[in-house]
């Protein structure tokens, strides 16, 4: 587990250094997220609702074009999902570590920049409680991939920062758990074990500050082949 986030860091800092040169701003987001877990077996008899969580996040946008950009960013997820049984509620959390990529697309306007971004993400996952179904949790996968689609705004000022807010649908591409189950269900099962998936999906929303980095301009050549002294016409 920790050599998985050792491994995305280290991903992430050579995505950053291969691709210094076209650095467009960097910044963090913090926010919410809401979360479920969806089971292919009906047989559990068990409701699954959102799970609030926290999101962190930090970022760099690349490529200095006014409607096209790449942003790589890593990701902190809580994410999981309430069981009810009944009236009885049971809470499985699930911490994940992600390294994303989006394909940014913008309308700058004239106080408000719009923008998509879509992109896939590799989640690692970094801890876990189960409240119930413990060998399910205990199974999931320390690495899957997910995609993930927003929308946001960021305002336009005239200072250096500048202030955004984003919304995010998240779902597993591949599956968190896939394999066998046997459980300390509050149900009769009518077999030891159960074929089971599970797709984790989430919404989110988080606001932000991102700092655009100012280039260096060059001063244009003079041409001053006759050889006339600084100031002369």
């Amino acid at each position: 587990m920790k050599r998985n986030v050792i491994t995305i860091f280290v991903i992430w800092l050579s995505v950053i250094s291969a691709h210094a040169q076209f650095f467009n701003a960097i910044g963090i987001a913090a926010g919410q997220s809401f979360s479920k877990e969806q089971w292919s077996s009906e047989q559990w008899q068990t409701q699954e609702k959102y799970l609030e969580g926290l999101n962190i996040a930090v970022f760099a946008d690349f490529f200095d074009n006014p409607n096209f950009q790449w942003r790589s960013e890593i990701m902190y997820n809580r994410l999981g999902t309430k069981e009810y049984v009944q009236t009885v509620q049971y809470v499985n959390k699930t911490d994940y570590l992600s390294f994303n990529n989006y394909f940014k697309c913008s309308l700058p306007l004239f106080s408000w920049t719009p923008y998509l971004l879509i992109g896939p993400r590799l989640e690692d996952l970094n801890d876990r409680v189960a409240g119930i179904f413990p060998d399910a949790i205990a199974g999931m996968k320390s690495l899957h991939l997910s995609a993930a689609v927003g929308i946001g705004v960021e305002k336009v000022t005239f200072g250096t920062i500048k202030p955004f807010l984003e919304v995010f649908y998240n779902r597993d591409i591949t599956p968190s758990f896939n394999g066998e189950v046997i459980s300390n269900s509050p149900n009769l099962m009518p077999a030891p074990t159960i074929a089971e998936k599970i797709m984790t999906q989430d919404f989110e929303w988080r606001v932000g500050l991102k700092l655009p980095l100012q280039r260096k301009t060059k001063c244009p050549h003079v041409d001053n082949s006759a050889g006339n002294p600084p100031g002369a016409k």
